[in-house]
Order: structure tokens, then sequence, then C-alpha cells
């Protein structure tokens, strides 16, 4: 499951955006259209995958624009109580996940703290991420290594962006 409002283009990729399609802005629920690297993984309990991070009822992402922590994941007790961060202890579909590398511009408000995570339900949309079965998000978890990519278009861009060859077929 992707975004409520469906996709628009991310930072680094607005120029692949045709006449009428969105572009990213904080706080739209559309999940960024592009290519960005995964970064570590995290959830609620302790865990041996190498860079896990274990959220706890302090672990803030911060999606406030106007701050310096933007688009990271830091500690209330840091950031303090008047920056605007989600509390992701807070969040049960937190408790697995991936960091998506999304790119921190506070001055453009291209969006921020996107993650790969537990779906709600099978028809459950996100505010701007993508939502998994728990046990997808485990073997993502599992199987991600530096360097890993995830790669959110269109279908229908596939060809105009020259991708359509290089994946299998897509049933509609």
């Amino acid at each position: 499951m992707l975004g409520k409002a469906g996709l628009a283009w991310g930072l680094g990729f607005q120029g692949f955006a045709a006449a009428g399609e969105p572009v990213k802005v904080e706080g739209d629920g559309r999940t960024p259209a592009g290519a960005y690297r995964i970064g570590g993984s995290f959830g609620f309990a302790a865990s041996p995958r190498p860079g896990y991070m274990q959220i706890t009822k302090d672990t803030v992402c911060v999606d406030d624009p106007a701050s310096p922590a933007y688009n990271t994941i830091t500690a209330r007790s840091i950031v303090g109580r008047k920056v605007h961060g989600e509390n992701m202890r807070m969040v049960q579909r937190y408790r697995q996940g991936l960091v998506v590398d999304y790119p921190t511009d506070a001055k453009a408000r291209g969006g921020s703290c996107i993650f790969i995570h537990v779906q709600r339900s099978p028809t459950s949309s996100t505010e701007g991420c993508v939502a998994l079965p728990e046990d997808r998000v485990a073997a993502w978890q599992d199987f991600s290594q530096p360097g890993a990519v995830l790669v959110t278009v269109p279908q229908d861009v596939l060809g105009r962006l020259g991708l359509a060859a290089c994946l299998p077929q897509i049933a509609p």
C-alpha cells in the first residue's frame, strides 16, 4: 500500500513529472515517486540485525521543516517538546520497518519520515510511506543490504522512463 493520495514525484525526481503530475509536498499524503536507498531497519523489539534501531518511548521522527532535525529520527529529549515530530513508539505500524533514505530539504518542504512499515490492513493506505504485511517487512529487513534501492513509480510511467523492458510483466 502507498500514500492515501497516491504517488507524487519526490525530491530529486521532479524533473520527470509530466504536465499535471503532482510533486511531493510535506503532509500531502503521497508516497514519493523515484528511486531511494533503503536505510537501516527499526522496530519495537530488540534485534541483532546490523544497524537496527530499537524504537523507544522517546523516539520521534521530526517532520517540522523549521527544525534543524527535520527528516531525522532522534529523541524527543534532544529536540524538545515544541518541535513537531511523530512519536514512533505510539504508531503500531512501526513495530517493524525500514527507513527510506529520502533527501532532507526543509526549504523545499518536499516530505519527510518516509518508511517501509507494517500495513494496518490489506486495504489501508499510508500517510506517504510504503506499507506491507508484517511478514514481508521482516523479510525485507532480513534481505536488505547496504545499497539496496526502493523504486516507486506509476506503472504507466515505466515506458516513459525506459524501465519497462528491465522489469518483469506486472499484472494490472
